[in-house]
Protein backbone atom coordinates (compact mmCIF):
# COMPACT_ATOMS: atom_id res chain seq x y z
CA UNK A 1 0.00 0.00 0.00
CA UNK A 2 1.25 3.43 -0.87
CA UNK A 3 0.31 6.97 -0.11
CA UNK A 4 -3.02 8.06 -1.49
CA UNK A 5 -2.77 11.74 -2.35
CA UNK A 6 -5.12 12.01 -5.30
CA UNK A 7 -6.58 15.50 -5.55
CA UNK A 8 -4.71 16.82 -2.50
CA UNK A 9 -4.31 20.59 -2.67
CA UNK A 10 -2.09 21.10 0.34
CA UNK A 11 -0.36 18.56 2.49
CA UNK A 12 -0.69 19.44 6.18
CA UNK A 13 2.36 18.72 8.31
CA UNK A 14 2.45 17.99 12.04
CA UNK A 15 3.91 21.50 12.53
CA UNK A 16 1.02 23.03 10.52
CA UNK A 17 -1.54 21.22 12.64
CA UNK A 18 0.14 22.15 15.92
CA UNK A 19 0.31 25.81 14.87
CA UNK A 20 -3.37 25.85 13.92
CA UNK A 21 -4.42 24.21 17.19
CA UNK A 22 -2.44 26.74 19.31
CA UNK A 23 -5.15 29.33 18.54
CA UNK A 24 -7.70 27.44 20.63
CA UNK A 25 -8.31 26.76 24.31
CA UNK A 26 -6.40 23.52 25.03
CA UNK A 27 -9.34 22.23 27.10
CA UNK A 28 -11.70 22.16 24.11
CA UNK A 29 -12.69 18.79 22.64
CA UNK A 30 -11.66 18.03 19.05
CA UNK A 31 -13.98 16.71 16.36
CA UNK A 32 -13.54 15.89 12.69
CA UNK A 33 -16.02 17.36 10.21
CA UNK A 34 -16.59 15.32 7.09
CA UNK A 35 -18.96 15.42 4.12
CA UNK A 36 -19.35 19.07 3.05
CA UNK A 37 -22.92 18.65 1.76
CA UNK A 38 -24.23 17.41 5.13
CA UNK A 39 -21.42 17.97 7.67
CA UNK A 40 -21.08 15.06 10.03
CA UNK A 41 -19.28 15.15 13.35
CA UNK A 42 -16.79 12.41 14.21
CA UNK A 43 -14.61 11.94 17.27
CA UNK A 44 -10.84 11.72 16.93
CA UNK A 45 -9.51 8.22 17.56
CA UNK A 46 -6.04 6.81 17.84
CA UNK A 47 -3.09 8.77 16.41
CA UNK A 48 -0.15 6.81 15.01
CA UNK A 49 2.70 6.89 12.51
CA UNK A 50 2.97 4.60 9.49
CA UNK A 51 4.20 4.82 5.91
CA UNK A 52 6.14 8.02 6.70
CA UNK A 53 3.03 9.92 7.85
CA UNK A 54 1.04 10.59 11.00
CA UNK A 55 -2.46 9.10 10.85
CA UNK A 56 -5.44 10.33 12.86
CA UNK A 57 -8.00 7.59 13.29
CA UNK A 58 -11.72 8.22 13.26
CA UNK A 59 -13.20 7.57 16.69
CA UNK A 60 -16.88 7.16 15.89
CA UNK A 61 -19.68 9.25 14.45
CA UNK A 62 -21.33 11.64 16.88
CA UNK A 63 -24.07 13.02 14.63
CA UNK A 64 -24.42 15.99 12.33
CA UNK A 65 -22.29 19.08 12.82
CA UNK A 66 -24.01 22.45 13.41
CA UNK A 67 -24.53 24.64 10.32
CA UNK A 68 -21.91 27.05 11.66
CA UNK A 69 -19.23 24.38 11.18
CA UNK A 70 -19.81 24.16 7.42
CA UNK A 71 -19.86 27.95 7.20
CA UNK A 72 -16.56 28.38 9.04
CA UNK A 73 -14.89 25.63 7.02
CA UNK A 74 -15.98 27.37 3.80
CA UNK A 75 -18.23 24.51 2.71
CA UNK A 76 -21.35 26.61 2.18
Amino acid sequence: MGRHRRGAKHEVTVADLINELRRFDPRLEVRLAIEPRMPQEHAVGTVTEADGMVWIGEGGRRGYAPDEVGDRLGWT
